[in-house]
């Protein structure tokens, strides 16, 4: 048992050294002080706030230059139908609505990839992750009367990507983990 409690509190080495380096940097100069007093500072910010563990992920190169490809082609797209609304518009381009979809993702890492490029998008905002047993629910707001069930098959088109970018190798997230809806929607991950 104290073996593992010394595990959790113990910093990992590559962390430590980035975070005197980042203090050191901030004093301006490298002196025996400013790296002691980095030493503390840091040792003070691992005992106050652990990091306990998280679901580890791993990045697919390829997976991720396609995720980045098909989501500058919708930024496009959806920047010109914007363009559109507000220069020509009509009940049907100006109309809003929240739409509910349901991803199938327990990592809330890609959960808030997916709803960070939907917000990302022009006209539309994920303004709710909501973890449920299945996996997670978005709230998105959208411009423009669209059909309801083709944008979540889009949205989940999006999950899949994700998916290929980024997918969990460790531990998944319990449904009712209460602290994953902070980091979902833009603390941090």
């Amino acid at each position: 048992m104290v073996r593992s409690t010394a595990r959790a509190i113990t910093p990992s080495v590559g962390r430590t050294v980035a975070l005197v380096a980042m203090w050191v940097a901030l004093q301006g100069e490298v002196t025996v002080g400013n790296v002691v007093g980095g030493l503390v500072v840091v040792g003070c910010i691992e005992v106050l706030f652990p990091m306990g563990r998280r679901a580890e992920h791993r990045l697919h190169p390829l997976g991720a230059a396609r995720f980045a490809a098909a989501l500058a082609r919708d930024l496009v797209a959806s920047s010109w139908q914007v363009t559109v609304a507000v220069l020509r518009p009509n009940a049907d381009r100006i109309h809003t609505e929240v739409i509910d979809v349901d991803i199938e993702t327990r990592s809330s890492l890609v959960a808030s990839l997916v709803a960070n490029a939907i917000t990302l998008t022009p006209g539309t905002m994920t303004v709710e992750i909501e973890p449920t047993p299945a996996g997670h629910r978005l709230a998105v707001h959208v411009l423009g009367r669209i059909d309801p069930e083709a944008f979540r098959d889009q949205v989940r088109t999006l999950e899949r990507r994700g998916l290929a970018a980024v997918s969990p190798v460790g531990p998944a997230r319990s449904a009712d983990a209460s602290s994953d809806r902070s980091d979902a929607t833009g603390g941090s991950a």
